[in-house]
């Protein structure tokens, strides 16, 4: 029987779904830990929030895709070019930037994406254990 682990990093349809899944957990785990610290800093005077950039900021930085250009009519470029920014928002009397019910919104919305994350790694590793014929899912 071939080894299951090197079967498990294949590439499905060109994307290393486990590596995804990876990355994905650790952009979120740094997320949440930003996040948290923008709450624990909630009375710091002058303190300005931050978040990281979005996920898919990473993933086009690294996998950055050049188009074809095809006819010598056709504009060169790159696609998959993202970036994000820090909005100002509302300040208090002693300049703190922390709106805690933002930051409790991406909080949330955080924990959902990990829920949504764990699930899908846990239905591919369940087809795995399928296709392997292990009883234990």
């Amino acid at each position: 029987m071939a080894d299951p682990i090197p079967m498990m990093q294949q590439k499905v349809g060109g994307t290393d779904l486990l590596r995804l899944a990876e990355r994905k957990m650790h952009w979120l785990q740094n997320r949440q830990s930003v996040l948290a610290g923008n709450i624990a800093n909630a009375t710091t005077p002058n303190y300005v929030p931050k978040d990281v950039s979005s996920f898919h900021g990473v993933l086009s930085s690294h996998q950055e895709v050049t188009l074809a250009q095809t006819e010598p009519g056709h504009m060169a470029g790159h696609g998959g070019q993202s970036g994000s920014h820090n909005v100002g928002g509302p300040s208090s009397i002693d300049g703190n930037h922390v709106v805690l019910e933002n930051e409790l919104e991406k909080i949330a919305d955080t924990n959902d994406q990990h829920r949504l994350a764990t699930a899908a790694y846990s239905r591919y590793m369940g087809m795995f254990g399928t296709v392997l014929g292990s009883s234990s899912q």
